[in-house]
This record gives C-alpha cells, structure tokens and sequence, in this order.
C-alpha cells in the first residue's frame, strides 16, 4: 500500500527546508531536500516547489521565489531571501508554527549545532552503514527528528538537546522518539516491511538517573556527547 500525503504537507516541509537555508543565506542542495522526505514517496521536487511558490505568489506576491534556491539564485538574490520575514508567512500561508521547538522559542544555535553534529557522526551514534544522513526528517504525523539515518533495512531516528536541557524537557524528548519509532514502522509496514527501527537521545550533559531509567524502560539510547 503506498504512502499518500497531501500537497499542502510536501509543501509545508519544502517550505521549511528552503526558508531556513534562505535565513543563512545558503543555496540549498535538492538532494539534501529529497531526503526529508520517504523515498517510497517518489516525490517530485519540482512540482512540490512550483505548487509552494504558487501559493505564494497569491498570498504575498513580494515574496522573493524560493525555488532559486534549488539552483540559479543569484548572490542579490539571497541576500534579498536572508532579510525576508519567512516566519510570518509560514504562519499564514502554510499554518506553520512559529517555531520548530516545542519550547516556543527559536532553535538556539547549540541545538543546531548538536544536531547538526549527530547528522554528520553516524558512526558515533552506531548508524546503518549503508544509511544517507539528513537532518529534520520528515514523518507522515507532521513530527520532523533532529537527525535521521534512513538505511536499506534499518532506520536510526535522533533527537538532540544541548546542555542547560530541563529534566522534562528530556522526558519529553524521549517520548517524541518512541512516537517517531512507531510512525516509521508503522511507514515501513505499508511496504511489507519489518526493518529495524531504533532511536536514540544524544545530549551534552550527564542526565539525572530517573531519566536514564526511562529511556531504558522505553527503548531509547541515550548518548551523552
């Protein structure tokens, strides 16, 4: 049975993808792009693109066109995207949050750091080794993980919190990855498939005992960096 999801979903994470990259002023990578998403999604790139922009070509006609993004963006070009205000139009455009984290402030540049970290360090977190790393991997519940390493027969789903984390800010952290974990399965079976699944918590900071028992209990490595 093959995954289905809408257009408006595929154009929300492109949307994320690209305004992000425009906020650092970066061209994006479209094969970067294309792993956000499952790949038994066989999405096309494009048409996702042409439909975001043409959503925003009729809601905020001076808008800058993102798809430049994926390639032909001029220097101008991406310094106009970079002083853009992407966040009010993600809200009103896509019903976007106004922020990733859950916390309801912006992601800190620690949390991208260590995200970012996990993403290019599989083999300290015991990655597939066939796996293509991406950060914030896209889920059919709308939940996007800090990291992914999506193999041919195994998957390792990564949430990161940098140092200062609350203990239930891990708590919740930890759950997150066991809904993650459930939502891949539950994605691989519509293949017929049964790849291993397993997710893990990387953080900077020795964590209370009482959150060790609890990632035990649910199935979560938990990996201090």
């Amino acid at each position: 049975m093959p995954l289905e999801i809408s257009q408006i979903d595929l154009q929300r994470t492109l949307f994320r993808f690209l305004t992000k990259s425009a906020r650092k002023g970066e061209l994006a990578d479209a094969e970067a792009a294309l792993r956000r998403f499952p790949a038994n999604l066989n999405v096309d790139l494009k048409a996702v693109a042409d439909g975001m922009q043409e959503r925003l070509s009729e809601m905020y006609p001076e808008a800058p066109d993102l798809r430049g993004l994926l390639g032909g963006a001029t220097d101008a070009d991406l310094s106009a995207m970079q002083a853009f205000d992407w966040v009010t139009i993600g809200i009103y455009a896509f019903g976007l949050p106004p922020t990733k984290t859950r916390s309801g402030t912006p992601e800190s540049s620690a949390h991208r750091a260590l995200k970012e970290w996990a993403a290019s360090n599989g083999d300290a977190l015991g990655a597939p080794e066939d796996a293509v790393a991406t950060t914030e991997r896209w889920f059919p519940s709308g939940d996007e993980s800090d990291a992914a390493f999506i193999g041919q027969s195994e998957s390792l789903i990564v949430e990161v919190r940098p140092a200062g984390a609350e203990p239930h800010e891990l708590q919740q952290a930890l759950f997150t990855l066991v809904k993650m974990r459930a939502v891949r399965e539950a994605e691989l079976s519509l293949d017929g498939r049964s790849d291993q699944v397993r997710v893990t918590l990387v953080v900077e900071e020795e964590p209370e005992p009482s959150t060790d028992r609890l990632a035990e209990a649910l199935g979560v490595t938990l990996i201090v960096r």
